[in-house]
C-alpha cells in the first residue's frame, strides 16, 4: 500500500481508525498556500526569533515580505507545506536557479517534533532530483543552531537587511537522506 495513493482525508481517517492521533503530510505548495505560508512565517519570527533580534529588527524582517512577494516566490521556487489534522505546521522553499534554501519555517506550537528535519529531507530530495549538489542559505541567529545540527557548514557572518546572520552551506550526496 502506497501513502500517495490516498487523499490526505483518507489518511486522517484510516490513522484515526488505528487509534492515531493526528498524521503529518508533506506535500508540493501552491500560490492559493502563500497567505498561510505568510501568516505561518510571522507567527515564528515573532515567537521563536525574538530573544535574538529586537522587535524593530523583526518588523523590518516581516516587512520584506508581502503577499504578492509570496505569490511569486511559490511560482518561481520549489517549495513544500507540513500540515497535521489539515493545518498548515511549516514549510521549507528554495530556489533552484540559485540552490538558496531560502526559507523553512514551523509553527512555534510545533517546534522540536521532527517537522523541520522531515522538511529539510524533503528538500534535500528534490534538489537532488534537480541534480544540485550543494545548497547554501544565509541563517538568522536563532536558526544556527539547527543548522549546525544537522550538518550545515558555516561559511560567513552575513546581513539580510539590518538582521546579522550566517551564511551556510550543505553538500548533498546523493542517493542518501542526508539528517
Amino acid at each position: 500500500m502506497r501513502q500517495d495513493q490516498y487523499t490526505y482525508h483518507q489518511l486522517v481517517k484510516l490513522r484515526k481508525l488505528l487509534g492515531y492521533k493526528s498524521i503529518m503530510i508533506i506535500s508540493e505548495a501552491s500560490v492559493g498556500d502563500a497567505l498561510l505560508m505568510m501568516q505561518l512565517h510571522e507567527r515564528s519570527i515573532m515567537e521563536l526569533c525574538r530573544d535574538d533580534y529586537t522587535q524593530e529588527q523583526l518588523k523590518d524582517w516581516l516587512n520584506q515580505s508581502t503577499l504578492e512577494k509570496y505569490q511569486v516566490r511559490l511560482e518561481k521556487h520549489r517549495s513544500y507545506i507540513a500540515e497535521r489534522d489539515g493545518k498548515m505546521i511549516g514549510y521549507v522553499r528554495w530556489n533552484p536557479e540559485t540552490n538558496e534554501l531560502c526559507s523553512i519555517f514551523v509553527d512555534p506550537a510545533c517546534v522540536r517534533q521532527g517537522i523541520a528535519t522531515d522538511l529539510m529531507n524533503t528538500a534535500y530530495k528534490d534538489a537532488r532530483k534537480h541534480g544540485v549538489k550543494e545548497l547554501w542559505l544565509d541563517a538568522s541567529n536563532t536558526a544556527v543552531p539547527f543548522y549546525e545540527a544537522i550538518g550545515w557548514d558555516t561559511i560567513k557572518l552575513s546581513m539580510h537587511g539590518s538582521l546579522e546572520g550566517v551564511r551556510m552551506t550543505k553538500r548533498l550526496s546523493h542517493g542518501k537522506v542526508e539528517i
